[in-house]
């Protein structure tokens, strides 16, 4: 019996032992797609017990800086500006882009902000300046929502016609700075921080307050893409070389990288977030799901027939 029982635990431990290790994708994804790309790859996985998703977050620049200078090795990769992949990854690791959803920035804060009963549209920018008030934005270094930040304090002078608004914004003591945009959450939830510039789709997915920022400073609108390509902001480009990033609508891009380990899987996961499952998931996180492509003709062929290329 004894000899039995060892023989069962020798084959089991060798049939064990000669499984196929999980395949692994590898995403590269902004700070503010954490929670659609989670609840995506839980589904995904779910579907495809044989694959792990692996979900690496960060502001958008940091992405790309990841890839062209760090020369790490990913899958896909999802950033909260459409020009950050044709300028710093095409031709060398992409030549496609897909545009997949929008946003707008907005103030967010919680029941324990200071003023939450007096702020609105109308005087948000002289709230945030109160000496007993802290707020806070992204690094615009690292992170998208960093920039547009600064984008819309200058619309926000000339629209509210309030000179010296935004060296008073940049001057501010009251101002935190922090890597990416979703770790500003923690400081509002924790009462250390009193206002946010965030997207509008995170807090909705945090459930916080927010001030609905004017169309034409809130950078959401193709309407006013024009008034929006007025600001920009200087941030490091290649080499470490500044360079301009001028305002426009709000959208987010993917591609898969030419380079891609699991290529084939990359494009399944694409097929699936565009599924039906996919498109509920999007609509539950407070975000649109479409698809725009800059240069269809170097899409994989199943995403082609996916979207009538």
């Amino acid at each position: 019996m004894k000899k039995i029982l060892i023989k069962i635990l020798i084959y089991v431990f060798l049939v064990l032992s000669v499984q196929t290790p999980a395949e692994k994708l590898v995403i590269f994804h902004a700070g503010s797609l954490t929670n659609v790309l989670k609840a995506l790859s839980i589904e995904f996985e779910r579907e495809n017990p044989d694959i792990n998703v692996q979900l690496m977050g960060s502001g958008s620049l940091v992405i790309a800086r990841r890839i062209t200078e760090l020369n790490q090795l990913a899958d896909i990769a999802f950033v909260a500006d459409y020009t950050i992949i044709p300028e710093f990854l095409y031709n060398r690791y992409a030549n496609f882009n897909v545009v997949f959803s929008n946003n707008s920035l907005v103030l967010a804060y919680t029941d324990n902000s200071k003023y939450k009963v007096q702020i609105n549209e109308k005087n948000w920018y002289k709230i945030i300046f109160n000496k007993k008030v802290i707020f806070g934005h992204s690094n615009p270094e690292l992170d998208p929502a960093g920039y547009r930040t600064l984008m819309t304090l200058q619309l926000a002078e000339k629209y509210y016609n309030e000179n010296g608004l935004y060296k008073k914004f940049l001057n501010s003591r009251n101002r935190m700075i922090l890597k990416k945009s979703v770790d500003l959450i923690a400081y509002l939830e924790a009462n250390e921080m009193d206002y946010a510039f965030l997207y509008k789709s995170i807090a909705f997915q945090y459930n916080l307050k927010y001030i609905e920022l004017p169309e034409k400073i809130n950078l959401s609108s193709i309407k006013y893409k024009e008034n929006y390509k007025k600001v920009f902001v200087e941030v490091p480009g290649k080499d470490g070389e500044k360079i301009k990033i001028y305002g426009k609508p709000i959208n987010y891009s993917f591609t898969i990288l030419k380079n891609a380990p699991h290529y084939n899987i990359a494009v399944k996961f694409i097929k699936f977030m565009y599924s039906k499952k996919g498109k509920e998931i999007f609509k539950e996180k407070g975000m649109n799901l479409f698809a725009n492509v800059d240069f269809p003709e170097n899409l994989p062929e199943d995403l082609k027939e996916l979207w009538g290329y």
